[in-house]
């Protein structure tokens, strides 16, 4: 959309010889998994517009970092995000999600030092997205709305998936899932259905069917 050119760097090795190479023929390289990505186009409309954004989105972005705490750093309006509703990024000099998975694919890691060598995390939503807005118009109704938290996590965990980080506890989004079908097919509970009363005639029936597959078997032997 932005009509800049991009490489695609998806070897292991990418990461190690970006960070001791930031610049080539003149060309500084910009990593668009990092915070702070400026494409240089932006005019006075687009600043006056991302003031104004950052004023009305503030109470959301807010309600999202208390509600993520210890997973996301802070909640920013993206001035990049155009076709989802959100992504989540490192700082500067943190460590790209890519990097992530290579420091855990390495056989000397551990769990402790990994989370220690986690990058803080940034999200940067994109407010012209109908999820951002509807789910800001549910927020600003009720900040203790269960439906309201279960989208803002299944955002989280999408906005993960999309960045290439591990989204973590498959349980919990499994079961943030049940609870969207269940407000999606209007179901009073999830609890399981009563079991079905066989009729006694159908019994009967289904064990002289057991029999009768049982003396043609006999017979074929």
């Amino acid at each position: 959309h932005k009509g800049v050119e991009v490489l695609l760097m998806d070897d292991p090795i990418d990461e190690y010889v970006v960070q001791n190479l930031p610049e080539f023929e003149g060309a500084k390289l910009k990593s668009l998994a990092k915070e702070g990505v400026k494409f240089g186009d932006e005019t006075e409309e687009d600043k006056k517009r991302e003031v104004f954004y950052k004023k009305e989105f503030k109470g959301l972005c807010d309600w999202l970092k208390e509600l993520f705490t210890g997973k996301i750093e802070k909640v920013v309006v993206s001035k990049r995000v155009t076709d989802t509703p959100s992504v989540i990024v490192t700082g500067q000099f943190g460590h790209s999600a890519n990097m992530e998975r290579i420091m855990k694919s390495q056989a000397f890691g551990d769990n402790s030092r990994m989370q220690m060598m986690m990058s803080q995390k940034t999200m940067e939503i994109n407010v012209r997205h109908p999820i951002i807005a509807e789910l800001k118009k549910l927020m600003d109704e009720d900040k203790d709305n269960e439906e309201a938290k279960d989208i803002a996590w299944l955002l989280y965990d999408t906005a993960m998936i999309n960045s290439g980080f591990d989204f973590g506890n498959p349980k919990d989004f499994s079961q943030r899932m049940f609870r969207l079908m269940q407000s999606g097919l209007k179901l009073e509970s999830l609890d399981l259905l009563d079991e079905v009363e066989v009729p006694e005639e159908e019994e009967e029936e289904d064990a002289e069917a057991e029999n009768l597959d049982s003396d043609a078997e006999e017979k074929e032997l």
